[in-house]
């Protein structure tokens, strides 16, 4: 495994909220690092399938930039890389939860949303094991 230098990033503030949004506040971010938590994905094909249709190019980009930072890393040859959350990566989950609840709760067809996705998941998941 390549072991790639941590980036520094650049803070606005020491303030707590405004150091996390300068790791992961862009949008992207979040949906891999949710479709790593909740649905199990871990290939960049994988994360290309999400309904979000994320475009290659942003795809690439947010991948480097979320293992130069230390929230993912990865294993396997270049071509058949997969993607892991590490522990700090991890610690985002009650972030997204509260994402998630906020979204279910003021956005109509959200939950239905959540739970199509969700049994979509299972399915593929089923799929992969067989």
């Amino acid at each position: 495994m390549r072991r790639n230098k941590s980036i520094i990033i650049e803070r606005r503030s020491d303030c707590p909220l405004s150091c996390t949004l300068d790791l992961i506040g862009d949008k992207w971010s979040l949906l891999i690092i949710r479709d790593m938590l909740f649905f199990g994905k871990s290939t960049y094909n994988e994360f290309l399938d999400s309904a979000e249709r994320i475009s290659t190019n942003i795809l690439n980009d947010r991948l480097i930039k979320l293992v130069e930072t230390g929230l993912v890393r990865y294993t396997g040859p270049a071509k058949r890389k997969k993607y892991i959350l590490t522990e700090t990566g991890t610690d985002l989950k009650l972030i997204i939860e509260a994402f998630g609840m906020y979204g279910s709760k003021h956005f109509s067809g959200a939950k239905e949303y959540l739970k199509e996705q969700m049994a979509s998941e299972r399915k593929t998941v089923k799929k992969r094991a067989s």
